[in-house]
């Protein structure tokens, strides 16, 4: 360290003397935003914003990123406050409160001075009014409404001001005044549209749901829906939310009244609507809810009906969560009319619509992430330029406490350095770990679908002795899969009992198809040796179901294990029909599964050869003459013991 501070303080003490150089360059860097006005105006660039927040919101944010960074060099406190009036509706689009309430509020600051009239005040007061409402801040709420309610408003902002005030007094369970509220407005459509008028009659359906007068709500529903739909495009998305929680309100009443033919009349007149609408996505879940009431009349079969059309409706506009839900509430139903075959295919249906489910989940969070992580940078850049307009007034500082700063600096960063690299190298492997335990778990269920085909085989055969013998050996490799399946590594003896089990099951069922062999070096050690689980077995699966299977003849499934210059050497030999002719006669969804059960492999590989520094290796041949098949598995076993 000595060494280090002899060899920098020449080069601390040269830079001390550009350091005002330095710091009058980085204030003058903010000149360029001052040039790019005269290309493009700060008003163009919130109006551009404006235009896309709701269709492209990463767009928006650029257009606002550049637009806030010239109106803090210009000093334009009005267009600055627009920027975060701008950020904070794009937050309330993502559901983003806390960061909504935090640009809002920002807003609020800039404009309650000098803009407290201006439309951006009355938008910022409303997003407020959104923002602590959704966050349940009642009485927040409700002082910034009537704050905006006091400024010179039009009709219909008036009206839609008085709705957002029902709407907590709503929240609150205070069904009175949250009718109060709205007792007077005018419903005369000329005068207010389509649009309005049926979102106060929707408000009103609500609340008479509430107080059990669901007559009065139905009929009052049924009028918002109609006025709604007139409107047309002219209806924004939240009035279309507003019927949906509405209509929820009013079925759940009528299901508590056991007045299931009134919820049956209610769903499917919504259904028409959302179909007419092509809002597919809701007429699915209608369809769902319907077959509810359907059920609780004793309905079963039409509520199955409902249930299907569902799940179709939800795959047409690929929407798996309301696939899923379709699939559960079918599966139940075949359960309870005990067609447990149907049950079962139908919950194995559920469970792909939920892994869909959670896939599509994950991209909307990385999709909101990034738009976070986009504001941060807007946020970072205020900070910035904010410095910068500072720094223009203090450029000269001493050179004593640069040095020193300088020093502090290296210090930190040669500490931070050190942490920084542990951690990183930490968290590469923790989620190297976490994938490769992904990995392994994405095995298990296309294997418990092939052998759940086989159950079911058997029992659409008639073959009931066949499925229990089945079905008893299959519960015993189930509970070694189990057993083993959060196991980075288990021994060579437990993958035999595995294998040997797993071979034994798929001969069982393709008796006539192929006979095996399985053999293991003597010199091989199978309480010590370790290996990945679930590593041979598709492999072994690839061999059967697409190259013994579809042999004219007996053919002959040969598994060896042997010690090879260092290695254990897994070969897994067929006399099958070979991958060529195996291909052609795929469909393309077996191509799918082959696909995607290989790479799943070889990605397992690199994971733990990158992990555990090994050289795990998967080679394929084809045998001569299209006689077969050979894959060899190579497993190191220098390090083995003490994996």
């Amino acid at each position: 360290m000595k060494k280090l501070l002899i060899f920098l303080l020449p080069v601390l003490l040269a830079c001390t003397g550009s350091v005002c150089h330095a710091q009058k360059k980085k204030a003058d860097s903010y000149s360029d935003f001052k040039s790019r006005s005269s290309q493009t105006s700060i008003t163009q660039l919130l109006r551009d914003a404006t235009a896309v927040k709701n269709s492209n919101p990463a767009q928006a944010l650029s257009f606002v990123q550049e637009a806030l960074g010239m109106s803090l060099t210009q000093g334009d406190v009005l267009s600055e406050a627009t920027c975060y009036l701008l950020l904070g509706e794009i937050n309330e689009q993502i559901r983003e409160w806390t960061l909504a309430l935090e640009n809002y509020n920002k807003a609020y600051q800039r404009l309650a001075v000098k803009y407290n009239a201006s439309p951006e005040y009355i938008r910022t007061l409303r997003g407020l009014g959104n923002t602590n409402l959704k966050m349940s801040n009642y009485e927040q709420a409700l002082v910034y409404y009537n704050q905006a309610l006091q400024m010179k408003l039009s009709r219909s902002e008036k009206t839609e001001l008085q709705l957002d005030v029902s709407e907590v007094y709503y929240q609150q369970g205070n069904y009175e005044q949250a009718l109060t509220a709205i007792e007077d407005l005018n419903t005369n459509q000329k005068i207010m549209g389509d649009a309005l008028v049926g979102r106060i009659q929707n408000q009103k359906a609500k609340i008479f749901a509430r107080t059990n007068e669901v007559d009065k709500a139905n009929t009052l529903y049924k009028s918002s829906q109609q006025n709604i739909r007139a409107a047309g495009n002219a209806a924004p998305a939240r009035e279309e939310e507003a019927l949906k929680l509405t209509k929820e309100e009013i079925s759940e009443v009528l299901r508590e009244q056991k007045r299931y033919d009134d919820d049956i009349t209610l769903r499917n007149q919504s259904i028409d609507y959302n179909l007419a609408s092509q809002n597919l996505s809701e007429a699915s879940k209608d369809k769902i809810e319907l077959s509810k009431s359907l059920a609780a009349k004793g309905e079963t079969n039409e509520a199955i009906r409902q249930l299907k059309e569902a799940a179709l409706l939800a795959d047409s506009v690929s929407s798996p969560k309301e696939q899923a839900a379709a699939y559960l509430n079918l599966a139940t139903l075949y359960e309870q009319s005990g067609r447990t075959t149907d049950a079962l295919k139908t919950y194995q249906k559920y469970s792909e619509a939920v892994a869909r489910t959670e896939q599509q989940a994950e991209i909307n969070q990385q999709q909101k992430a990034e738009l976070i992580r986009k504001q941060k940078e807007i946020e970072a850049l205020s900070n910035e330029v904010v410095s910068g307009q500072r720094e223009e007034q203090t450029l000269l500082q001493q050179q004593q406490l640069v040095i020193y700063g300088l020093l502090i600096l290296i210090v930190i960063i040669l500490f931070t350095s050190y942490f920084i690299y542990k951690n990183a190298q930490a968290s590469k492997r923790a989620n190297q770990l976490l994938a490769l335990k992904s990995l392994r778990g994405q095995m298990n269920p296309h294997f418990i679908f092939n052998a759940l085909n086989s159950v079911n085989q058997f029992i659409s055969q008639n073959d009931e002795r066949s499925a229990n013998k089945y079905l008893s050996e299959f519960s015993k490799l189930m509970r070694l899969v189990l057993e083993n399946s959060q196991e980075d590594f288990i021994s060579l003896q437990k993958e035999e009992e595995i294998i040997s089990l797993y071979v034994k099951l798929e001969h069982y069922r393709f008796r006539d198809k192929f006979d095996y062999t399985l053999s293991i070096d003597e010199t091989l050690n199978k309480e010590t040796i370790q290996l990945p689980p679930m590593l041979i077995q598709p492999y072994i699966e690839n061999a059967v179901w697409h190259g013994l299977r579809y042999k004219d003849d007996k053919g002959t499934l040969k598994l060896e294990f042997v010690r090879n210059n260092g290695t254990m050497q897994i070969i897994i030999t067929d006399d099958g029909i070979g991958r060529a002719k195996s291909a052609q006669l795929k469909t393309e969804n077996q191509k799918k599964h082959n696909s995607t059960g290989l790479k799943n492999i070889q990605e397992r590989l690199q994971i733990l050869n990158a992990v555990y520094k090994s050289n795990y290796t998967v080679n394929t041949e084809d045998l001569p003459n299209n006689g077969g098949t050979r894959v060899r598995i190579s497993i190191p076993l220098e390090k083995n013991t003490s994996v």
